[in-house]
């Protein structure tokens, strides 16, 4: 057996994916109600300006900054280390040669390309530790912290996407040789 084996790297993508879908269907969309609609700030991928996370802290309140301090980042903790590593077992495993490819890659492409799961871990945990200061200090917020998290989650949403891209694009390769060495 190879490591990563295909059974681990879908494990993983599912453990990845069930914590997404906690998260997004469930404390933050606790959140966003209490906020009267407004997104949290793990949901503005564009970032957000002074205003409006001042606003936000606002509109959360005491027991809605307690709820995204205390449950939804007691989530986001799990989650960067599981999405980062499995994205990163997935794109490794998609580009073992045979697989996406006929040819293997290069090593250091292939490690080049585990950089942007990596990065998006990385980033996800500097914007929860940001947002954990601006959820203690409240709608006071410095201009300063609101800058430093808004960037953390541009950097996570791009390093993502970038992250969702490769291991499509390598997971679309794979099939089409798949299908086509069975056709």
């Amino acid at each position: 057996m190879r490591f990563p084996s295909g059974r681990l790297v879908l494990g993983l993508l599912a453990l990845s994916v069930a914590l997404w879908v906690v998260m997004v269907f469930g404390t933050l969309a606790h959140l966003s109600a209490a906020a009267e609609g407004a997104q949290p700030f793990d949901l503005r991928p564009l970032g957000y300006s002074i205003g409006e996370a001042r606003t936000l802290l606002t509109m959360l309140g005491g027991a809605g900054r307690a709820y995204y301090a205390h449950v939804q980042l007691a989530l986001d903790t799990v989650y960067p280390a599981t999405y980062g590593l499995s994205r990163a077992l997935a794109i490794w495993w998609l580009t073992v040669p045979g697989r996406a490819l006929a040819a293997p890659l290069p090593l250091a492409i292939r490690c080049l390309l585990l950089l942007p799961p990596v990065a998006a871990a990385a980033f996800d945990y500097w914007e929860n530790s940001l947002i954990t200061k601006m959820l203690t200090v409240g709608p006071a917020v410095s201009d300063d912290l609101v800058r430093a998290a808004s960037m953390a989650t541009q950097l996570k949403s791009a390093a993502g996407a970038l992250s969702e891209l490769t291991m499509v694009a390598f997971a679309v390769a794979a099939f089409a040789r798949w299908r086509w060495r069975g056709a």
